[in-house]
């Protein structure tokens, strides 16, 4: 036999309770309400009154307003562009970091390999590499690792050439460009 008996005819909700618990949320959102008012006041007046304070100085002359400007001839604009363009190429040089190129290249570089000359291309984004290996699996094994890294997507090999070394044996002369290195 089961029984089930619930003598309750509604939830059981404590209605003192929720109404403190409103009255005090409230009484919270009105505290933070007036803190807002009463710093947008105070900012307010403060602005009126730096605003009077340079209206004062510019009265007695302590401020001077900036002198205008009359607008710049096609030729003096075309100027001051190219000394913005020359700027600009400046920082980009100086922006490059040699230390993180030839740190990338030290982890890409075979033994039997050595760079001679490294050209930098700014405008391009690229350099040219001069370099001898000692022999042609050298060259190839250094042409894959550049390849295969995602610092040097583009490796063109320009020229190579066998160069007969003056202490005895050779060498394997090389000179290489690679694209959107930096």
């Amino acid at each position: 036999m089961k029984l089930t008996l619930n003598l309750a005819s509604r939830t059981y909700l404590n209605r003192r309770a929720l109404r403190f618990v409103y009255g005090v949320v409230a009484l919270l959102l009105l505290l933070l309400l007036g803190a807002l008012v009463y710093g947008y006041l105070r900012d307010y007046r403060q602005l009126g009154q730096v605003e009077q304070w340079l209206v004062e100085l510019e009265t007695r002359g302590g401020i001077e307003s900036a002198p205008k400007r009359p607008p710049l001839s096609a030729t003096e604009r075309e100027r001051l562009l190219s000394d913005v363009d020359f700027a600009n190429g400046i920082l980009r040089m100086d922006g490059f970091r040699w230390t993180r190129l030839l740190d990338q290249l030290e982890g890409v570089l075979p033994e039997t390999v050595g760079i001679q000359a490294i050209r930098p291309d700014y405008a391009k984004g690229s350099f040219s590499l001069t370099g001898q290996a000692r022999d042609l699996d050298a060259l190839r094994q250094f042409l894959d690792n550049l390849s295969a890294s995602p610092e040097f997507s583009d490796v063109y090999l320009l020229q190579q050439a066998w160069r007969e070394n003056p202490s005895g044996g050779g060498l394997l002369g090389f000179s290489l460009e690679v694209k959107g290195a930096f």
